[in-house]
Protein backbone atom coordinates (compact mmCIF):
# COMPACT_ATOMS: atom_id res chain seq x y z
CA UNK A 1 0.00 0.00 0.00
CA UNK A 2 1.38 3.44 -0.94
CA UNK A 3 0.93 6.14 1.67
CA UNK A 4 0.13 9.70 0.71
CA UNK A 5 2.84 12.23 1.66
CA UNK A 6 0.59 13.74 4.36
CA UNK A 7 -0.24 10.37 5.93
CA UNK A 8 3.41 9.36 5.82
CA UNK A 9 4.36 12.58 7.59
CA UNK A 10 1.71 12.10 10.26
CA UNK A 11 2.74 8.51 10.93
CA UNK A 12 6.39 9.51 11.23
CA UNK A 13 5.48 12.35 13.60
CA UNK A 14 3.34 9.99 15.69
CA UNK A 15 6.19 7.47 15.94
CA UNK A 16 8.60 10.21 16.97
CA UNK A 17 6.28 11.47 19.70
CA UNK A 18 5.72 7.93 21.02
CA UNK A 19 9.44 7.26 21.13
CA UNK A 20 10.00 10.41 23.20
CA UNK A 21 7.40 9.59 25.85
CA UNK A 22 8.93 8.58 29.22
CA UNK A 23 5.90 6.46 30.11
CA UNK A 24 4.36 4.22 27.45
CA UNK A 25 1.70 2.46 29.38
CA UNK A 26 -1.54 0.59 29.72
CA UNK A 27 -3.83 -0.05 32.67
CA UNK A 28 -3.73 -3.76 33.41
CA UNK A 29 -5.33 -3.60 36.85
CA UNK A 30 -7.94 -6.27 36.07
CA UNK A 31 -5.57 -8.80 34.51
CA UNK A 32 -5.82 -11.44 37.30
CA UNK A 33 -9.61 -11.19 37.24
CA UNK A 34 -9.68 -11.64 33.46
CA UNK A 35 -7.28 -14.59 33.64
CA UNK A 36 -9.36 -16.25 36.36
CA UNK A 37 -12.34 -15.96 34.01
CA UNK A 38 -10.40 -17.90 31.36
CA UNK A 39 -9.35 -14.99 29.15
CA UNK A 40 -6.16 -15.45 27.13
CA UNK A 41 -4.07 -12.99 25.15
CA UNK A 42 -2.51 -13.37 21.72
CA UNK A 43 0.26 -11.46 20.04
CA UNK A 44 -0.01 -10.06 16.53
CA UNK A 45 0.92 -13.45 15.10
CA UNK A 46 -1.94 -15.11 16.95
CA UNK A 47 0.24 -16.91 19.50
CA UNK A 48 -1.05 -17.09 23.06
CA UNK A 49 1.40 -15.41 25.43
CA UNK A 50 1.34 -13.84 28.89
CA UNK A 51 0.07 -10.29 28.56
CA UNK A 52 3.25 -8.84 30.04
CA UNK A 53 5.29 -10.51 27.28
CA UNK A 54 3.04 -9.02 24.60
CA UNK A 55 3.15 -5.56 26.17
CA UNK A 56 6.92 -5.55 26.57
CA UNK A 57 7.52 -6.65 22.99
CA UNK A 58 5.08 -3.98 21.77
CA UNK A 59 7.04 -1.09 23.31
CA UNK A 60 5.08 -0.65 26.54
CA UNK A 61 7.36 0.21 29.46
CA UNK A 62 4.91 0.96 32.29
CA UNK A 63 1.71 -0.62 33.60
CA UNK A 64 -0.89 1.21 35.65
CA UNK A 65 -2.49 -0.45 38.67
CA UNK A 66 -5.38 0.90 40.75
CA UNK A 67 -5.32 0.32 44.49
CA UNK A 68 -8.38 0.32 46.77
CA UNK A 69 -8.20 0.37 50.56
CA UNK A 70 -10.46 -2.51 51.62
CA UNK A 71 -12.57 -3.83 48.73
CA UNK A 72 -15.15 -6.41 49.75
CA UNK A 73 -13.80 -9.12 47.43
CA UNK A 74 -10.11 -8.32 47.86
CA UNK A 75 -9.63 -7.30 44.23
CA UNK A 76 -7.33 -4.28 43.84
CA UNK A 77 -6.21 -4.28 47.48
CA UNK A 78 -2.56 -4.12 48.53
CA UNK A 79 -1.84 -7.86 48.37
CA UNK A 80 -3.50 -8.10 44.95
CA UNK A 81 -1.33 -5.23 43.68
CA UNK A 82 1.91 -6.61 45.09
CA UNK A 83 1.40 -9.92 43.29
CA UNK A 84 0.57 -8.20 40.01
CA UNK A 85 3.45 -5.73 40.31
CA UNK A 86 5.90 -8.59 40.78
CA UNK A 87 4.82 -9.93 37.40
CA UNK A 88 5.44 -6.52 35.86
CA UNK A 89 8.91 -6.30 37.38
CA UNK A 90 9.81 -9.80 36.20
CA UNK A 91 8.89 -8.75 32.66
CA UNK A 92 10.94 -5.55 32.84
CA UNK A 93 7.92 -3.25 33.10
CA UNK A 94 7.69 -0.27 35.44
CA UNK A 95 4.67 0.16 37.71
CA UNK A 96 2.46 3.24 38.04
CA UNK A 97 0.28 2.97 41.16
CA UNK A 98 -3.03 4.84 41.21
CA UNK A 99 -4.36 5.49 44.73
CA UNK A 100 -8.15 5.80 44.83
CA UNK A 101 -8.33 6.33 48.62
CA UNK A 102 -11.61 4.43 48.63
CA UNK A 103 -12.88 0.87 49.02
CA UNK A 104 -14.20 0.99 45.47
CA UNK A 105 -13.91 3.05 42.33
CA UNK A 106 -13.30 6.78 42.85
CA UNK A 107 -14.12 9.22 40.06
CA UNK A 108 -15.76 12.65 39.61
CA UNK A 109 -19.16 11.16 40.45
CA UNK A 110 -18.09 9.53 43.71
CA UNK A 111 -15.17 9.93 46.07
CA UNK A 112 -16.33 7.75 48.95
CA UNK A 113 -14.13 7.66 52.04
CA UNK A 114 -13.16 4.08 53.02
CA UNK A 115 -15.62 2.61 55.50
CA UNK A 116 -13.02 2.28 58.24
CA UNK A 117 -12.09 5.96 57.92
CA UNK A 118 -15.54 7.54 57.75
CA UNK A 119 -15.72 8.59 61.40
CA UNK A 120 -12.44 10.49 61.23
CA UNK A 121 -12.38 14.26 61.48
CA UNK A 122 -10.12 16.26 59.20
CA UNK A 123 -6.84 16.10 61.14
CA UNK A 124 -7.21 12.40 61.87
CA UNK A 125 -8.06 11.73 58.22
CA UNK A 126 -4.96 13.62 57.09
CA UNK A 127 -2.86 11.40 59.39
CA UNK A 128 -4.64 8.26 58.16
CA UNK A 129 -3.81 9.16 54.55
CA UNK A 130 -0.17 9.56 55.56
CA UNK A 131 -0.03 6.26 57.45
CA UNK A 132 -1.83 4.29 54.74
CA UNK A 133 0.18 5.75 51.87
CA UNK A 134 3.51 5.21 53.60
CA UNK A 135 2.61 1.63 54.51
CA UNK A 136 1.71 0.85 50.90
CA UNK A 137 5.02 2.18 49.58
CA UNK A 138 7.02 0.53 52.35
CA UNK A 139 5.31 -2.78 51.54
CA UNK A 140 6.15 -2.48 47.84
CA UNK A 141 9.77 -1.74 48.75
CA UNK A 142 9.88 -4.70 51.14
CA UNK A 143 8.69 -6.91 48.28
CA UNK A 144 11.38 -5.64 45.94
CA UNK A 145 9.14 -3.53 43.67
CA UNK A 146 10.08 0.11 43.13
CA UNK A 147 7.27 2.24 41.73
CA UNK A 148 7.97 4.61 38.84
CA UNK A 149 4.92 6.84 39.27
CA UNK A 150 2.21 7.33 41.90
CA UNK A 151 -1.02 9.30 41.58
CA UNK A 152 -2.41 10.54 44.89
CA UNK A 153 -6.09 10.23 44.09
CA UNK A 154 -8.03 9.31 40.97
CA UNK A 155 -9.90 11.93 38.92
CA UNK A 156 -10.04 14.30 41.87
CA UNK A 157 -11.39 17.40 40.14
CA UNK A 158 -14.29 17.59 42.67
CA UNK A 159 -11.98 16.59 45.54
CA UNK A 160 -11.36 13.30 47.34
CA UNK A 161 -12.38 11.53 50.53
CA UNK A 162 -15.84 13.11 50.77
CA UNK A 163 -17.20 14.93 52.68
CA UNK A 164 -13.99 16.23 54.30
CA UNK A 165 -12.21 16.64 50.99
CA UNK A 166 -15.13 17.81 48.86
CA UNK A 167 -14.08 21.01 47.12
CA UNK A 168 -17.54 22.54 47.16
CA UNK A 169 -17.88 22.18 50.95
CA UNK A 170 -16.84 24.92 53.36
CA UNK A 171 -13.10 24.59 53.85
CA UNK A 172 -12.96 21.99 51.10
CA UNK A 173 -10.07 23.44 49.07
CA UNK A 174 -7.81 23.71 52.12
CA UNK A 175 -8.77 20.19 53.21
CA UNK A 176 -7.95 18.81 49.75
CA UNK A 177 -4.59 20.57 49.89
CA UNK A 178 -3.85 19.12 53.33
CA UNK A 179 -4.81 15.59 52.29
CA UNK A 180 -2.66 15.71 49.17
CA UNK A 181 0.29 17.20 51.01
CA UNK A 182 0.03 14.39 53.58
CA UNK A 183 0.04 11.78 50.81
CA UNK A 184 3.03 13.41 49.13
CA UNK A 185 4.92 13.61 52.42
CA UNK A 186 4.28 9.92 53.04
CA UNK A 187 5.75 9.00 49.67
CA UNK A 188 8.82 11.13 50.24
CA UNK A 189 9.34 9.72 53.74
CA UNK A 190 8.73 6.11 52.75
CA UNK A 191 11.53 3.57 52.49
CA UNK A 192 11.11 3.31 48.73
CA UNK A 193 14.29 4.06 46.82
CA UNK A 194 14.52 5.60 44.36
CA UNK A 195 11.42 7.68 44.98
CA UNK A 196 8.63 7.56 42.39
CA UNK A 197 7.31 10.64 40.64
CA UNK A 198 4.16 12.01 42.30
CA UNK A 199 1.16 12.84 40.12
CA UNK A 200 -2.06 14.79 40.68
CA UNK A 201 -4.73 13.20 38.51
CA UNK A 202 -7.67 15.28 37.26
CA UNK A 203 -10.37 14.53 34.71
CA UNK A 204 -11.49 16.90 31.91
CA UNK A 205 -7.94 17.00 30.61
CA UNK A 206 -9.07 18.71 27.40
CA UNK A 207 -10.35 21.72 29.37
CA UNK A 208 -7.52 24.10 30.29
CA UNK A 209 -9.87 26.39 32.23
CA UNK A 210 -10.88 23.52 34.52
CA UNK A 211 -7.27 22.56 35.12
CA UNK A 212 -6.24 26.15 35.87
CA UNK A 213 -9.24 26.70 38.14
CA UNK A 214 -8.42 23.60 40.18
CA UNK A 215 -4.74 24.31 40.71
CA UNK A 216 -5.32 28.00 41.47
CA UNK A 217 -8.01 27.07 43.99
CA UNK A 218 -6.18 24.27 45.81
CA UNK A 219 -2.67 25.75 45.74
CA UNK A 220 -4.04 29.10 46.90
CA UNK A 221 -6.24 27.67 49.65
CA UNK A 222 -3.75 27.93 52.49
CA UNK A 223 -3.90 24.16 53.04
CA UNK A 224 -0.16 23.76 52.59
CA UNK A 225 0.09 22.11 49.18
CA UNK A 226 2.85 23.57 47.01
CA UNK A 227 4.40 22.84 43.63
CA UNK A 228 7.23 21.01 45.36
CA UNK A 229 4.76 18.38 46.60
CA UNK A 230 4.16 16.85 43.17
CA UNK A 231 6.11 16.24 39.99
CA UNK A 232 3.49 15.50 37.35
CA UNK A 233 0.13 16.96 36.36
CA UNK A 234 -1.99 14.09 35.04
CA UNK A 235 -4.92 15.52 33.04
CA UNK A 236 -7.19 12.66 31.95
CA UNK A 237 -8.49 12.77 28.42
CA UNK A 238 -10.82 9.86 27.78
CA UNK A 239 -11.94 9.61 24.16
CA UNK A 240 -14.87 7.53 25.32
CA UNK A 241 -16.32 10.34 27.43
CA UNK A 242 -14.89 13.54 25.96
CA UNK A 243 -16.77 13.50 22.62
CA UNK A 244 -14.29 16.08 21.36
Amino acid sequence: MRLTPLLSTLLCASSTVFAALPYKGVDWSSLPIEEAAGKKYKNAAGTVQPLETILKSSGVNTVRQRIWVNPSDGNYNLDYNIKLAKRAKAAGLGVYLDFHYSDNWADPGKQVTPAAWQSLAKDALVKQVYDYTKNVLDTFQKNGVQLKLVSIGNEITPGLLFPVGKLSNTGGPANVAALLKSASKAIKESSMSPKPKIMIHLDNGWNWETQKWWYDLVLGSGGGLSLSDFDVQGPLRSLRWAHR
